[in-house]
């Protein structure tokens, strides 16, 4: 019983240390507007499909269409053959990525810290 309940307290005590920090779209958009965007941790892939560049970038922009409004997102890079966005989420920076040359998408997504 006193090792469940050392085991427990550890646990309990070691949780805020790993919860990730949140933001409101209402804190988000003041955030984006004022240039000042929340710091994030290291980046982990979350998506890698192989996908037609045209069909990966045409999710991106409807993505990004329907972002608006609701989260800050920006088109960082598109090209002929890279295509680039990031959103900002209540809890992470999600970064889509389309490339031509690797004829895939990639998702990141990164924790506010």
């Amino acid at each position: 019983m006193k090792t469940l309940i050392l085991a427990l307290l550890l646990i309990v005590t070691a949780v805020p240390a790993f919860a990730s920090v949140t933001y409101t779209k209402e804190n988000l958009t003041t955030l984006y507007s004022k240039g000042k965007l929340p710091k994030v941790g290291p980046a982990v892939t979350i998506d890698d499909t192989a996908m037609d560049f045209s069909e990966c970038r045409n999710q991106g922009n409807e993505t990004y269409t329907s972002s608006i409004g609701n989260y800050p997102a920006k088109i960082i890079i598109d090209s002929g053959v890279l295509y680039t966005l990031k959103l900002w989420k209540e809890n992470a920076l999600i970064v889509f990525n389309c490339s031509r040359t690797d004829g895939k998408r990639t998702m990141t997504q990164a924790d506010y810290q």
